[in-house]
């Protein structure tokens, strides 16, 4: 998404990036779901490679949305 609507092929690979950093997150997000339910029996180790994991795309998904919010205009409600 072009800041300006003018797509650059800098603004492409990021927007690439960025989809491919949410596809990761969402991956991600499927696996670790059954193993921290309860019924898991993950060791420490493992639970901790996990949360790992989960924080990792966490903080590109964090990146993202405020890489985002610098590129859209404030909202502003009719009449202001």
């Amino acid at each position: 998404m072009a800041t300006d609507g003018t797509a650059t092929p800098l603004s492409l690979l990021a927007d690439q990036i960025e989809r491919q950093q949410m596809a990761s997150a969402a991956v991600i997000v499927g696996w670790a779901r059954p193993m921290v339910g309860k019924d898991s029996k993950l060791t420490a180790d493992e639970l901790r490679w996990v949360a790992s994991r989960l924080v990792e795309s966490l903080t590109d998904v964090l990146n993202i949305a405020e890489s985002r919010e610098q590129r859209i205009p404030a909202y502003e409600e009719c009449g202001e």
